[in-house]
């Protein structure tokens, strides 16, 4: 029965700000933090780099050479570890359910270099020189706040590395006991708290950030959609208006004849009771044509407007059936089919006149498309539920087609019918078999027919 168709802002944190699902909101917001602190981790670095050379000038005459040597080295290998595990991660983009492991190495490598540094600090503490001890304070100072926004889009991460640079220093200070010493480590704890007060701060904005990001990148999408769907009715109704134009010409001009035939044989007295039947008929079959056109630009008004309402009773399918039959049984001898319909002993809570018009396209579109053979209707019962199934023996409807026969405006070529009609029958099923909650499907092979089942699952329990 084919129904052959009728042709039918990434952020700037890279793929982790892609637009997640409400199930992975909280793991993508978490990998676009996650991005932040690798890229923004940069400036921290360069300090670690820059400082250390000033600090080792001025400690060398309180620490040994060697042991100065040995605390640059370190800082300079850790640095480019540090370094070089960003540029891997920025390379690498993981996705965000394997960016957890990402981010505690980068906290464990940040809070040994926060230790490094604070082990100056406490050897400016331990050589007993005033002006050591300031200088370790105001060096431990620009470290500790200079890290704020590199390193609070993970918050763990800034609070191990400050505590690593300010207890050992603090600690120093407190075992000396003095009041010099007891104002150093004062100031060391007001420091941890308003930096660590400066870094939640922070976070609390990056996260805010990385929210907006994603609803701009929703936003976006949505008026894509938007757009898309507006450009798709636009088409919708020029073809339409093209086959509107068309099909509803056609049986008013035949009509139009059909009326002059009578008129002009009654003004000239030579009509017999047989010829005004046969005209009769012929404008009754006209008629009923006209008429299915209009229902179904009627049903896709009403469901464009929400106007449709569902009123669900308890429907014998074998009732149905049997009424179904009665209609359609003449138009299938009349067309030389045979037209099988299964007693059923199902029940279904629905609504009826909506499912007789889903059934009455199914069967109006299987009789039109099968040109010898049979059309079965039959239901079964399915996981507590039915499905109802309309099998015919005609054209058959090519795989790539198979979807595209559900779309508005869309007919067949392939069968005596295919030029009749809107094409708006299996989109009518469709969207009517969603307002009940039913699935619509269709297995098919060319020339050979095809089934359309729609699934109705089982009611939900009362109460």
């Amino acid at each position: 029965m084919t129904h052959s168709a009728s042709p039918a802002v990434p952020g700037s944190l890279g793929p982790a700000l892609a637009m997640p699902g409400p199930p992975l909101a909280a793991a993508s917001t978490q990998a676009a933090l996650a991005v932040l602190l690798y890229r923004q981790s940069y400036g921290v670095l360069f300090a670690n780099f820059a400082v250390v050379v000033p600090v080792a000038y001025v400690m060398q005459g309180s620490v040994p050479s060697w042991l100065l040597a040995a605390w640059a080295s370190a800082i300079y290998l850790l640095t480019g570890l540090r370094v070089g595990l960003s540029r891997v991660f920025l390379r690498r983009q993981p996705a965000p359910s394997g960016v957890r492991r990402w981010v505690l190495g980068f906290s464990a490598l940040s809070w040994l270099s926060g230790l490094l540094w604070g082990l100056a600090g406490l050897t400016a503490v331990l050589s007993h020189d005033d002006m050591m001890l300031a200088f370790g304070c105001v060096m431990l100072a620009g470290m500790c706040s200079g890290a704020v926004p590199s390193l609070s889009a993970y918050p763990p991460a800034y609070a191990g590395s400050a505590l690593a640079m300010l207890a050992p220093f603090t600690a120093a200070c407190l075992a000396a006991g003095d009041s010099l010493h007891l104002v150093y480590a004062a100031f060391a704890f007001c420091l941890l708290a308003v930096n660590l007060y400066f870094s939640a701060i922070t976070y609390r904005s990056l996260k805010t950030t990385v929210a907006l990001r994603f609803e701009n990148t929703d936003l976006i999408g949505r008026l894509e959609r938007e757009r898309d769907r507006v450009a798709a009715a636009d088409e919708a109704k020029t073809r339409f208006l093209a086959a509107a134009g068309h099909d509803l010409r056609q049986p008013v001009h035949a009509l139009g004849l059909f009326t002059d035939i009578l008129a002009n044989r009654a003004a000239q007295g030579h009509i017999s009771p047989q010829d005004a039947m046969h005209v009769a008929r012929r404008q009754q079959t006209v008629l009923e044509d006209l008429n299915r056109l209009l229902d179904g630009l009627l049903d896709v008004s009403r469901m464009d407007a929400h106007l449709l309402r569902i009123e669900r009773r308890r429907v014998s399918l074998d009732a149905l059936f049997d009424a179904l039959r009665q209609d359609y049984e003449p138009q299938a001898l009349a067309r030389g089919l045979t037209l099988s319909v299964l007693p059923t002993d199902i029940e279904l809570d629905t609504d009826p006149a909506l499912l007789r018009r889903i059934l009455d396209n199914l069967l109006s579109n299987a009789l039109s498309y099968t040109v010898e053979g049979r059309v079965l209707l039959c239901a079964r019962r399915r996981r507590g539920g039915a499905v109802i199934q309309i099998w015919d023996t005609g054209v058959g409807i090519a795989p790539d087609a198979q979807e595209a026969v559900f779309t508005e405006f869309t007919r067949g070529v392939d069968a005596p019918d295919a030029g009749q009609g809107l094409g708006l029958g299996l989109a009518i099923v469709r969207r009517l078999a969603a307002l009940l909650g039913y699935e619509v499907s269709v297995r098919s092979a060319v020339g050979k027919g095809s089934v359309f089942s729609v699934r109705m699952p089982a009611p939900p329990p009362a109460g």
